[in-house]
């Protein structure tokens, strides 16, 4: 059983402190009949007194998800959250292939193993063949909080390796991209899509190839993918938005993640530099 306690901070009845500590309606909901002041069971039309402490007894709640032990490369972890450093070639979660084995499946094992009596909740997930940090909530409540000053707060870069160079050695890009058709994953540029602003700068140029570090500005479904093949510059190892043919991993890492922590509001800011098998595809091509 999880437990949160508030304070009041002047006279207010107790469904008004929820909601200004974006205690979400669904949360709200679960918590009827578990929130209490002196043990005493308080329902949402009670007014508390300033100086007040609530407390909200949270049920924990199980996965049906099959624990599988894996490598993590976490690389932060507290009583909220976890920061872990994503391989590429591995789904956060399945899909169509019910049989694959995902990071889902590992974080179930190390919940399970370090006594963390919740389900998974990937705040933010990445492409099966992308590489990079991720951010996995340890309870519905922490999630929450964190989904929203993510709206507010959060901030990804990526380094990506391109074919060809760039003109404009850096440049903020506004497409609209849409899904291709209904059945399909792919999405497109086209004028009934959604905003995707795009901010990039060139690192190296090398051969045939630029290594860009990419800061998104939204999140659209493969955002950067579209948006540098639209320009003529698809990523490498791209094998659904590029024209050329190789034999190469996609080269897409999300490097660098800034966001607000939902305990206290403090920034906090993770960097795994440029992966090894970035440095290994420069020294071969340069």
């Amino acid at each position: 059983m999880k437990k949160i306690k508030i304070r009041a901070d002047r006279d207010i009845s107790l469904e008004n402190l929820l909601i200004e500590n974006n205690i979400s309606r669904k949360l709200r909901s679960k918590a009827q009949g578990r929130i209490k002041k002196d043990s005493k069971v308080l329902y949402m039309s009670y007014m508390l007194k300033e100086g007040d402490i609530v407390t909200l007894y949270l049920e924990e709640t199980k996965s049906d998800i099959e624990p599988i032990e894996m490598p993590l490369n976490i690389i932060y972890e507290d009583d909220e959250l976890l920061v872990l450093d994503k391989p590429n070639n591995i789904s956060c979660m399945s899909t169509l292939n019910m049989n694959e084995i995902t990071l889902l499946n590992g974080l179930e094992y190390y919940f399970e193993k370090n006594n963390i009596n919740d389900k998974v909740h990937m705040v933010n997930r990445l492409d099966r063949l992308t590489s990079g940090l991720m951010i996995v909530g340890k309870d519905r409540f922490s999630t929450s909080l964190l989904s929203l000053s993510l709206k507010k707060t959060l901030k990804r870069k990526y380094y990506a390796i391109v074919y060809g160079k760039f003109d404009k050695k850096e440049d903020e890009i506004t497409l609209k991209i849409a899904k291709e058709n209904e059945m399909s994953v792919r999405r497109v540029v086209r004028n009934d899509g959604k905003d995707a602003i795009t901010r990039y700068k060139v690192i190296k140029e090398f051969s045939n190839y630029s290594l860009l570090e990419i800061e998104l500005l939204t999140g659209r479904t493969h955002q950067i993918r579209v948006t540098f093949s639209f320009l003529g510059h698809p990523l490498v190892g791209d094998k659904s938005y590029s024209i050329y043919e190789d034999n190469e991993e996609l080269m897409l890492h999300s490097y660098y993640l800034e966001f607000a922590h939902p305990k206290d509001n403090k920034i906090y800011n993770f960097d795994t530099g440029l992966p090894k098998r970035f440095k290994e595809f420069i020294e071969r091509y340069e």
